[in-house]
């Protein structure tokens, strides 16, 4: 595969990634508006970005194997087209119980786009290529968050809430033609027994117990919770509590996202010049600094005093996420999609459980929020050095 190809390539597996970040910043500013749109409570369409995660993550365990099995390419044509119909149910919906299920079968569809698209990376790349690429990732997925409620909250004030789920039946529409035109078959060896019952418990039995995995795992997981109990909560702090426009909420991501950009690229420009478990080391102190920070500024809610620590928080999940994602995979060649899949499932039923948590007990203050984050990144550092910091060379690949 020459630069090019390589270049062209990420650029694809990015975006695919960024299909969840995508599908859930979006909508964000439009969260209010919904609330006066369906006549709902505020929890219920809270709980639309909580539903869109429990899709998200459950249905990555079946697209492992099922790439595993026929392949990256009909897996993801087969989710990405289900996402179009599904986003354009969102856009169609006139109630709040249609817009949920809609936004179930949103989160299902979009689950293949980063399940494949790290399968990928591990079917192409080297480790520490895979750990470049992925720092690569990191960075320019740093946009999805950033450009998603930019763009969010001008379609909400310009056209009104539907118009976020059409912009999102266009993005799912491009990434099927891409995946159609630009995608080779990448997985070495198709495991016919990949999906059988037997198989599918041994492997994701083997995932849980390899302590390398769980290890590196941790703190990017309880990282993702923590940042995705932000993503939940923000726009009822700045647009409810503290009467920002949509669009003015949106540009103020422009901020965070910035600190997830800078750690991302600082990770990938360390790789191969800093040990591994130096720069997630790093990555977990900025991640509890962030946390512990929200916490001790609540008292007064402005914003400075939630993005400030929000910034610091998403730089530790920028520098982390490299080199831990390609430490985790790096042993798994035949099982990547399932490997790629449990990974997901693991992030995201976090996330879930976070931002489900967070609408129960909002108090609309950040109060919770930092204590939320606080405790998520102690867990993440926990795991990270009980299982994973003890050495640098990954366990043995599987046979």
């Amino acid at each position: 595969m020459t630069t090019r190809e390589e270049r062209g390539l990420t650029i694809l597996l990015t975006a695919l990634v960024a299909l969840g970040a995508v599908s859930t910043s979006l909508y964000i500013p439009s969260m209010p508006a919904l609330v006066a749109e369906f006549e709902t409570e505020a929890a219920l369409v809270h709980r639309s970005f909580t539903i869109f995660m429990v899709g998200f993550a459950s249905t990555q365990l079946v697209y492992g194997p099922l790439s595993d099995r026929f392949g990256r390419r009909p897996v993801l044509v087969g989710g990405m087209l289900l996402y179009i119909a599904a986003s354009l149910a969102c856009a169609l919906s006139n109630s709040i119980e249609t817009f949920l299920l809609a936004r179930l079968a949103q989160g299902i569809g979009a689950a293949a786009g980063p399940v494949i698209g790290r399968a990928v990376v591990r079917d192409s790349f080297a480790r520490q290529d895979a750990a470049r690429a992925f720092a690569f990732i990191g960075t320019a997925l740093s946009l999805a968050p950033a450009l998603g409620p930019l763009i969010g909250g001008f379609l909400q004030v310009w056209f009104g809430w539907q118009s976020a789920f059409v912009f999102l039946v266009g993005y799912g529409g491009l990434m099927l033609w891409l995946a159609l035109a630009r995608l080779t078959e990448t997985v070495p060896e198709r495991d016919p027994m990949a999906t059988s019952p037997l198989r599918l418990v041994q492997n994701y039995g083997a995932l849980l117990r390899h302590r390398q995995y769980i290890g590196h795992l941790a703190p990017g997981v309880f990282g993702f919770g923590g940042l995705f109990a932000y993503v939940s909560t923000s726009p009822f702090l700045f647009v409810d509590r503290l009467g920002l426009s949509p669009d003015i909420f949106g540009t103020l991501t422009i901020f965070t996202v910035s600190g997830y950009a800078s750690g991302s690229y600082i990770a990938g420009r360390m790789q191969g010049r800093v040990p591994d478990h130096t720069v997630i080391r790093l990555g977990i102190v900025a991640l509890g600094l962030g946390a512990m920070l929200m916490t001790m500024l609540s008292l007064e809610l402005t914003v400075p005093r939630v993005i400030g620590p929000m910034m610091l928080f998403v730089f530790g999940f920028g520098l982390v996420m490299p080199a831990s994602t390609a430490r985790a995979l790096h042993p798994f060649p035949r099982t990547a999609g399932s490997a790629s899949a449990m990974m997901g499932f693991l992030q995201i039923s976090v996330g879930a459980a976070g931002s489900l948590v967070l609408s129960v007990v909002y108090d609309g203050s950040a109060f919770t929020l930092g204590l939320a984050m606080t405790g998520l990144a102690a867990m993440g550092a926990a795991g990270y050095l009980l299982l994973a910091a003890g050495g640098n060379t990954p366990e043995p690949e599987e046979a």
